[in-house]
């Protein structure tokens, strides 16, 4: 009962916090990436605080479906609303990490709380697919020793996360998530019987899709709310 109440205060504070946030708007950026204003700061301490609550409402997963499949949906939301309301690459992992440095430390100092998912893997994946750009792999082939490297005008142009992006991003958060989570379960000593490989997969084509379609809507969301 402990854990659900916690959770839920988590959630209700993060929520209001994020909301008020986005409201009274910008910035939220501050000089060079990753500079983040204050405002910026404390919405991303909002989300993380959303993401605490959802995950501890939650629990561990106890099997591939239907446990993954909800771990995933809800934990993009917050995901996505930090990197479509601070505009700026790693707004998300940042607010991962804001929740799983905490929360992976409690769990070493008390054993009666569980491991936190694997959350941080997918919430990369998330961050690849929603901000990388064609020029950024160019360079990336350019960078290793004694390769060379040709001039190339530099791309000034300010990146954002368009709907489709958030969309092509939900989706991999959501198949990536439960092919990182099951061997991570099955390592901490879960049942097998609950974690079947077919149902696993089942689990990250279902969690794809609602990721997906979580993002798309964000997206729209913020797009029209921009213009």
């Amino acid at each position: 009962m402990r854990e659900p109440l916690v959770g839920l205060v988590l959630l209700v504070v993060g929520a209001l916090g994020v909301v008020r946030l986005a409201r009274a708007g910008g910035p939220y950026r501050l000089g060079p990436w990753p500079g983040l204003s204050r405002r910026g700061a404390y919405l991303l301490l909002a989300c993380a605080a959303v993401l605490a609550g959802l995950d501890t409402g939650l629990g561990a997963p106890q099997r591939a479906l239907p446990d993954l499949v909800l771990l995933a949906g809800l934990s993009s939301v917050p995901l996505i609303l930090a990197s479509l309301i601070v505009q700026s690459p790693g707004a998300a992992a940042a607010a991962c990490g804001a929740y799983l440095l905490p929360r992976s430390l409690l769990s070493l100092l008390d054993g009666a709380f569980d491991p936190p998912p694997l959350l941080l893997v997918p919430t990369l994946a998330f961050e690849l697919a929603a901000w990388l750009r064609a020029v950024d792999l160019r360079a990336l082939a350019t960078a290793w020793p004694g390769r060379p490297r040709p001039w190339r005008r530099r791309d000034r142009r300010p990146r954002t996360v368009t709907p489709g992006r958030a969309t092509l991003a939900g989706a991999c958060f959501g198949l990536v998530l439960p092919l990182v989570e099951r061997p991570f379960a099955l390592l901490l000593g879960a049942d097998p019987a609950g974690w079947p490989l077919d149902q696993t997969l089942a689990a990250a084509g279902l969690a794809g899709v609602l990721c997906a379609g979580l993002c798309a809507v964000a997206g729209a969301w913020r797009s029209r709310a921009i213009t």
